[in-house]
């Protein structure tokens, strides 16, 4: 039977603990538990607590966690996505559905051709983002969440390119190898990073900057993607190669 999780922002030192904020009153005011109901906790790094509400005082609970367990669900290749930020919800549909992929990490680019410009509200985004993030973790049972950096301009993020063995960037020019064909190429690769610009695309000297640092020009098709969509397809196809 399927059994809810709740986010831990630690890893605990004891077994009973106390848990408040928004996931206790999830726990209490959405799910109703009650003393003595169990309830399955995640610390974001590997570990899954089976537990049992001992007290409830106010907006406030006590569980005596049961038993600990390191559970890695996580497929074994490493995967970083650097887009160029959508208008709107679009972002929030993006970190949602690469979270719930298992996408390792998600790197929001600055870009010259760029619609949507959060350098100077980063901070608050990416606090949002990373609640996306948890609750995609939670419904998908994953027990790592995934990792959203700050805002990098896009020549800043070129100077990181050698990190990775397997590094992408989408194109849409004509005569663009496949990301079938990459791959292909590339049978071992652990940990990639893909980037993928703006509606406008990327321009002719980012382009050729990327190439320089490093990454390979790939085409998932003919049509021309939007960045969420891009973005999750780009995922998709990589976890399918990759995943053993």
């Amino acid at each position: 039977m399927h059994q809810d999780r709740f986010y831990l922002s630690y890893t605990p030192e004891t077994p009973e603990i106390w848990l408040e904020g928004s996931e206790a009153h999830h726990i209490l005011h959405v799910k109703r538990a009650k003393l003595g109901s169990t309830i399955t906790l995640f610390d974001g790094k590997g570990f899954e607590y089976r537990a049992r509400v001992t007290e409830i005082l106010h907006d406030t609970l006590k569980v005596f966690i049961e038993q600990s367990m390191a559970v890695d669900r996580e497929l074994c290749v490493d995967i970083t996505i650097a887009f160029s930020v959508p208008k709107g919800k679009l972002a929030a549909f993006l970190i949602q559905k690469c979270a719930e992929l298992g996408v390792k990490t998600l790197i929001p680019i600055f870009c010259k051709r760029s619609v949507v410009d959060i350098r100077n509200t980063s901070g608050e985004k990416i606090e949002r983002w990373n609640k996306i993030a948890i609750g995609a973790s939670k419904q998908c049972r994953r027990n790592f969440v995934t990792t959203i950096e700050d805002v990098m301009p896009f020549d800043s993020l070129t100077k990181t390119v050698c990190n990775y063995d397997l590094p992408l960037i989408a194109c849409t020019e004509p005569r663009t190898k496949t990301l079938k064909s990459i791959v292909r190429e590339h049978p071992s690769a652990k940990k990639i990073l893909c980037l993928i610009g703006p509606e406008g695309g990327f321009t002719t000297g980012e382009n050729e900057m990327a190439e320089k640092s490093g990454c390979i020009p790939i085409s998932i098709g003919h049509s021309t993607l939007r960045i969420e969509t891009a973005a999750i397809a780009i995922s998709s196809m990589l976890l399918y190669v990759y995943s053993d």
